[in-house]
């Protein structure tokens, strides 16, 4: 706490400065001024509380620096000192709102006792201010407050009741541990169904689009005889979330909960392009709403549907489900026939028919997945192509992931799978196109260490297979075919540049300078010295 001493009579400054004990007041800094020019740059530059002031004084009165404090927004307390009992100076004094009018002379300890009685008027004030910004900072921060205790209670470990009403209390939460929440689940698909070059269109699930997102679920629910309090997300890639709706004392039914999901998903879909998904729980108090959110994300994520759907659950029994194989003989003909369409509908037929006699959970759905991805690997190995080469990628890594969170989802991963394989077996069947492929990598890549495996992954085939195609329809041998290459190449440097020897082996592959050497005078009964001469010399 700060005190500014305005006098024009520096006697009285010195006075007051040195004889009255700021310290046991509890007054850290004590400031000076002779006129009201000087007490104002003091105001500017520092934090007064207290100011003791001389009323007469040249170039300005102390009443003209308390009024021109309170017009620039200073909360002070004001003692006056002054050497006339002039009635309108106390009256002016007191519309100014100035704690203390004392006549001069000073007797300290009276003074001390008036300082003393402004100091805790000062601190009931700095009080009062301080009770109303926070309550400005509650109102302005509120849904902050909100969502970051149901992030909290959610997101971590369960509660204890007494742990739970300690956090209550700290964020001046209006809430009861024998409160009504329901919990419902949202789930987000990042991307679409449309495919360019057997890539998904990714939806960037970015910090505006969630705002947008809260934005139309606190509208859907504002007219509406409950509350939001607030939507939690539950993974870091803002693809899944969980809506805390308060009772408010009115029972809620799943009747009016379900279209108004239902009319919401409709929305989301117009006006932000997102499918979604929403799994309505129970209401519970608050005090159990952890476990109850729990048991929702695992019935929410064992229950398979379709994208944008509403599924709502009274209880969370656990349920057995018997997987029954599709009729793979009947999947595969139609792979060996090329037929996509037929082996799509034959899938999705499948999965209809489990979720209609209600039978299909997250580990049939599983069980299907491989059936499926053994029965196009063990198809594709029997062409001769690797098919976890084939499937190596981000673009499958992903669709595999999403793949079991809808029937959707399914069926996009299976026809990814089929069109992938089904066009490289028709790139294949072509051996031309193969061993073209082979030839322009080579051609590119002729000065590195190039193997029939480095090849087999650029082509998917395995390497004996590779090799079989690559005799047939070149006439020499897939070896045989990259010497001749680096060779050729080679013969060019030698003619056209004066390169070493030593560095145009390294240039076309060969590390070892004896080893091209050998390899060169084999191809062309010289080697690299003579060739350069002979070619040299007959140009002349």
């Amino acid at each position: 706490m700060n005190v500014l001493i305005v006098d024009d009579d520096r006697f009285v400054v010195k006075l007051l400065k040195e004889k009255v004990d700021w310290g046991n007041l509890g007054i850290e800094h004590v400031y000076t001024a002779h006129n009201i020019r000087q007490a104002k740059n003091v105001f500017i530059k520092q934090s007064i509380h207290l100011l003791i002031s001389d009323i007469e004084m040249p170039y300005g009165s102390g009443l003209e620096l308390l009024a021109w404090a309170r017009q620039e927004g200073y909360t002070i307390q004001t003692i006056f000192l002054t050497n006339f009992a002039d009635f309108h100076y106390a009256q002016k004094a007191i519309e100014l709102q100035s704690f203390e009018y004392y006549l001069k002379p000073i007797e300290i300890d009276k003074l001390e006792f008036s300082i003393l009685k402004a100091i805790k008027k000062v601190k009931i004030t700095q009080q009062s201010e301080k009770a109303i910004q926070v309550g400005q900072y509650w109102q302005q921060n509120k849904q902050k407050l909100v969502d970051h205790f149901w992030s909290s209670y959610i997101r971590n470990q369960e509660w204890l009741k007494a742990e739970l009403e300690e956090q209550l209390l700290k964020n001046h939460l209006n809430y009861s541990i024998d409160d009504s929440f329901l919990p419902i689940l949202l789930n987000i698909f990042p991307y679409n169904i449309s495919f360019k070059e057997n890539s998904p269109a990714i939806l960037e699930i970015d910090e505006k689009l969630v705002s947008k997102l809260i934005a139309h679920l606190n509208s859907t629910f504002k007219d509406t005889t409950f509350t939001l309090e607030s939507v939690v997300g539950l993974d870091i890639n803002k693809e899944k979330y969980v809506l805390l709706l308060r009772n408010n004392g009115v029972h809620l039914e799943y009747p009016p909960l379900v279209p108004l999901c239902e009319n919401l998903i409709q929305t989301l879909k117009h006006d932000l392009l997102i499918d979604t998904q929403f799994s309505i729980g129970y209401s519970t108090t608050l005090v159990n709403i952890h476990t109850t959110v729990k048991q929702l994300q695992q019935k929410s994520e064992d229950t398979i549907d379709f994208r944008n759907t509403v599924h709502y659950f009274l209880s969370y029994e656990k349920k057995t489900y018997k997987y029954g194989e599709p009729n793979l003989a009947i999947l595969e003909k139609y792979l060996q026939n090329g037929n996509k369409q037929s082996f799509l509908n034959k899938c999705r037929q499948y999965l209809v028919h489990l979720k209609e006699k209600n039978n299909l959970n997250l580990s049939v759905l599983c069980n299907f997945r491989l059936d499926i991805t053994q029965l196009l690997f063990t198809y594709l190995k029997k062409k001769e192509v690797l098919a976890h080469k084939l499937f190596d990628g981000n673009t499958n890594n992903l669709l595999q992931t999403q793949s079991l969170r809808s029937i959707d989802d399914m069926m996009i991963y299976i026809t990814y799978l089929i069109d992938i394989s089904l066009h490289y077996l028709d790139f294949i069947y072509s051996q031309k196109s193969v061993v073209n492929t082979i030839c322009d990598y080579i051609d590119e890549h002729y000065q590195e260490n190039i193997t029939r495996d480095s090849i087999a992954k650029i082509v998917y085939l395995s390497p004996d297979y590779i090799a079989r195609i690559f005799k047939k329809e070149k006439g020499l041998s897939l070896v045989n075919y990259i010497i001749k290459k680096r060779v050729d190449i080679a013969k060019d440097l030698l003619i056209q540049t004066t390169l070493p020897v030593h560095i145009i082996s390294d240039k076309v592959g060969y590390g070892n300078y004896s080893y091209f050497t050998k390899l060169f005078k084999k191809e062309t009964n010289y080697t690299p010295y003579e060739y350069r001469r002979k070619e040299k010399a007959s140009t002349l």
